[in-house]
């Protein structure tokens, strides 16, 4: 739906100030948009509902709602949450209308798009590598056995450095009942992990 085309970016300029531009009929300025949020939207969507074809599917329907409702976007807010909170309900939108229980995607494929897989050191030894390794897989193994609540809020805020405020948003949920349900995640996560960690 969305073909690229040739756009300057700005790298500089805030997403907010975009909205503002398309809203003035700058409507090739909203290919800024996509381009900023098809990766990490369409990781997100896949980690939700456990499918990487159905997620790219969404994501196409996640921009095309956000364009609709552009005129609703309050620029006096940050925009990030806003269109995670659109990719959201239409997870939950399409998990309902399956009534099935979501997968989970990769956790390498989660950390790589906040740029914090870490690198192999070079003074780390086989042993290490091979331990690190062992643990990736564990908390991967160990994520996927998260009920979807879970997983979800440990992959805003750790693997998409979502502040509470934002995940607050996202989710839908009171401010105050984000630091809870990030411990209870942690704490399942742990549980689950049987103290490797």
């Amino acid at each position: 739906m969305f073909r690229k085309v040739s756009v300057p970016i700005r790298k500089t300029e805030s997403d907010e100030s975009v909205v503002m531009r398309v809203r003035r009929g700058e409507i090739t300025a909203f290919q800024l948009i996509v381009f900023r949020y098809e990766r990490k939207l369409s990781l997100y969507l896949a980690h939700l509902i456990g499918d990487r074809d159905e997620a790219d599917d969404l994501l196409q329907d996640v921009f095309v709602k956000a364009y609709q409702h552009l005129a609703d976007f309050d620029t006096a807010r940050k925009f990030s949450p806003w269109i995670y909170r659109i990719a959201h309900n239409e997870a939950v939108n399409w998990i309902r209308k399956r009534s099935r229980r979501p997968t989970v995607v990769s956790w390498d494929d989660i950390v790589e798009t906040t740029g914090e897989q870490q690198p192999i050191e070079p003074t780390e030894t086989v042993e290490e590598q091979w331990i690190r390794r062992e643990l990736r897989d564990d908390v991967r193994v160990a994520l996927g056995r998260l009920n979807e609540e879970h997983r979800e809020i440990l992959t805003l805020r750790y693997y998409l450095d979502k502040s509470y405020r934002e995940i607050a948003e996202i989710v839908g949920i009171p401010m105050n009942t984000v630091a809870s349900r990030v411990s209870r995640a942690k704490k399942s996560l742990l549980d689950t992990l049987g103290g490797k960690l």
